[in-house]
Formats: C-alpha cells, sequence, structure tokens
C-alpha cells in the first residue's frame, strides 16, 4: 500500500490501463482528490489502497478506465444530470507556439600571419678616393739638398671609398582591423502543435439547441457540424 507521503501535489494519475486521468490536487488522510477535466465532471476521491504503486513519477490505479468510467459521475461515458439553469463547461485545450532563442557559435573566423621573403634594392650615394699620377716636367731647376743620392723607394699612399652597411628594424606599414556586428534577420520555425475538438453525439429523441453566438474569440475557424447517431433528431 503506497503511504501518503510518497504521493504530492501535481503529480499525473494513471489508470491500470495507462490511461492519463488528471493531477493530484489535495491530499487527505485516507484519499486523495484527482483534478475535474474532460475525464471527470469533479474533482475525484481515491483511497490509497486504490494504488498499485508509483511508476516513472507517475502514480498507477488498480482500476482500469472503463471500470472508472463506469460510476456514478466518474467520467464522460456517465450519464451526471443537469438541473435547469445549470450547465457543465468542458474545457477545449489547443497547444500555442512559443518561440526562443539561444546563442550557438556556427563557425569560426581563423586570421593567421605568414613571413614572406623578397628581395629589395636600395640606391645610396657614396664616396670614393681616386688616385691621379701625372708625370709631367718640372718647372725650372730646383736644388737638392746636400747628400741626396739616387736610390730606389717608394711612397704609399692610402685610397678610401664609402662601402653600403645594411641593416633592418620592423616596422609597422599596414594593419588588420576585424570587428564584428549584429545582423538582425527573420527566421522562420514549424512545430506540430495539438487542438481539442468536440464532437457531440444525441442518441434517442432529443432536442438540442447550439448556440451559435457564444463561440469564443479564439477559435481559429467554425466548429464543424455535430454528427447524431441513432434515431433521434436534431435542431442545429
Amino acid at each position: 500500500m503506497v503511504k501518503q507521503h510518497e504521493i504530492a501535489r501535481g503529480m499525473v494519475v494513471r489508470s491500470s490501463d495507462g490511461e492519463k486521468l488528471g493531477k493530484v490536487t489535495r491530499l487527505d488522510v485516507d484519499t486523495f482528490e484527482i483534478e475535474k477535466g474532460f475525464f471527470f465532471p469533479k474533482e475525484y476521491a481515491v483511497r490509497y489502497d486504490e494504488v498499485i504503486g508509483i511508476r516513472d513519477g507517475d502514480i498507477i490505479l488498480t482500476h482500469a478506465r472503463d471500470q472508472l468510467a463506469g460510476g456514478p459521475d466518474q467520467g464522460r461515458g456517465s450519464e451526471g444530470t443537469i438541473a435547469a439553469g445549470d450547465e457543465i463547461r468542458v474545457p477545449l485545450v489547443e497547444e500555442e507556439i512559443t518561440a526562443g532563442k539561444t546563442v550557438q557559435e556556427v563557425g569560426r573566423v581563423e586570421v593567421r600571419k605568414e613571413i614572406v621573403t623578397e628581395e629589395k634594392q636600395v640606391t645610396v650615394p657614396v664616396a670614393r678616393e681616386v688616385v691621379h699620377v701625372e708625370r709631367v716636367p718640372a718647372s725650372g731647376e730646383r736644388p737638392i739638398a746636400s747628400g741626396t743620392t739616387v736610390e730606389e723607394g717608394s711612397i704609399s699612399i692610402p685610397v678610401r671609398e664609402e662601402q653600403v652597411e645594411i641593416s633592418k628594424r620592423p616596422v609597422v606599414k599596414e594593419e588588420l582591423r576585424i570587428s564584428k556586428e549584429v545582423v538582425h534577420e527573420q527566421a522562420q520555425a514549424r512545430a506540430t502543435v495539438l487542438r481539442e475538438e468536440p464532437e457531440v453525439r444525441t442518441e434517442g429523441q432529443v432536442r438540442r439547441e447550439d448556440a451559435q453566438d457564444e463561440t469564443p474569440a479564439t477559435m481559429p475557424e467554425q466548429m464543424p457540424p455535430e454528427r447524431a447517431t441513432g434515431t433521434g433528431g436534431r435542431r442545429g
């Protein structure tokens, strides 16, 4: 037997054949209540000993759906009585699409730098010395110093010139400017949604009038005409 502390409000209740009956709305000492809805016209009380167990967070009852629907005021197959001036409201549920957005990385931009070797030539003005040796007749006679003799000898004259020395230093010539911008555009997404449509059947000698002016403004289109079974008639 399932204990009270094992059941909490909001848990889904299912019949023994897996039919979803509703959610727990209230907990009492001996029983708990299932919300009213399309299956139950009003809150339905279940004893704790009517629970087989809890499977995947759902409460499983010992009764099948047909057994529950056969009891008084317990299901959509029951014959409930409506007093004059009263009404039973059956909600029609429709799924709506809610769009959300997430930011995901869809790619990357990679910027690399490579070293390229090339030859460059520069022109630099340089200076160099040029030696001119010219043999000309002596102008006039000049006395020779005493003790001067005729002998062999040589004179060394240095000759200089400028040499080009190359030095290198890195200089920023260009730059890459990388930026990102957010572009807004329209994206479409599709989803399959469910919508409940009522189907009203009559049996026997039943006279029914359908109010045409009470169609909710949120209905996307006019409801299809109801179909009648049996020998009874209806007035639409």
